[in-house]
């Protein structure tokens, strides 16, 4: 268990560039950057800790590190989320080959494709209930990885036509198709569902998590006010939000 007085916060999430990247990366991503400097106004400093997803929920949850990064609200809807978000994505956009002659029309159209995800992902409720429908099909409908750099890996799954399409955020894919040099060969084909907040999210186990949660708030108001978010946001090719 993490000490309530420590001034180092941990930050846990896999690699989902250019939202939180490499923990190596000499850019760590958009909401690294913005959680570091909104949390050093509090006198906070931040350590980002690259993992599998399931394990930096499970690692929060357990109270070994304080937050996880780029989570929306069902990943994990017992920890503590701020009220400022910093982003909005749609967790559930659908990428095919170019050559593709499939679009995503309704949850039936889904029913004649071979569907890659990444398991203990939000994907919204629609999506969320046809996955775990589907997910025991003899036919493979769905193909769920885990672990390490799993959108590149699913990519390649992709290209290599072992999946029809692929669900996750846009920004997210297509950040990744370019450093794998594939982005003339995959397609947006539509979203399940509207774009939604993504966030930093803190440990339901941990006493200084409500604290925290305040202090990420001021912390996001304040680089809104300056001007500041929206730099770093542009720094990664990505919109950011502004809450009236």
């Amino acid at each position: 268990m993490l000490s309530n007085d420590d001034k180092l916060v941990l930050i846990a999430g896999d690699n989902w560039c250019p939202v939180n990247c490499g923990e190596t990366d000499k850019h760590k991503g958009f909401m690294i950057d913005v959680a570091t400097e909104a949390l050093a106004i509090s006198g906070y400093e931040v350590r980002y800790i690259e993992m599998p997803w399931l394990r930096a929920i499970h690692q929060a949850r357990e109270g070994k590190v304080h937050a996880i990064v780029g989570a929306f609200k069902d990943d994990a809807p017992d920890f503590y989320f701020p009220k400022v978000p910093i982003l909005k994505l749609t967790p559930n956009t659908l990428f095919t080959l170019s050559d593709s002659t499939w679009t995503y029309k309704n949850q039936h159209s889904l029913n004649k494709i071979r569907l890659g995800a990444v398991q203990g992902y939000d994907y919204g409720n629609l999506l969320n209930a046809y996955i775990k429908s589907h997910r025991s099909s003899p036919n493979n409908y769905i193909t769920l990885l885990s672990g390490d750099n799993v959108v590149s890996r699913s990519l390649n799954l992709l290209i290599s036509k072992r999946i029809d399409a692929y669900v996750d955020a846009g920004p997210v894919v297509w950040y990744q198709a370019k450093q794998l040099g594939i982005s003339e060969k995959i397609k947006s084909v539509g979203s399940v569902s509207p774009p939604e907040p993504a966030y930093i999210a803190f440990s339901p186990r941990l006493q200084s998590s409500e604290k925290l949660t305040l202090a990420l708030d001021l912390g996001v108001l304040r680089l809104q006010l300056d001007g500041r978010l929206a730099e770093i946001a542009n720094k990664y090719g990505l919109q950011e939000i502004h809450y009236k």
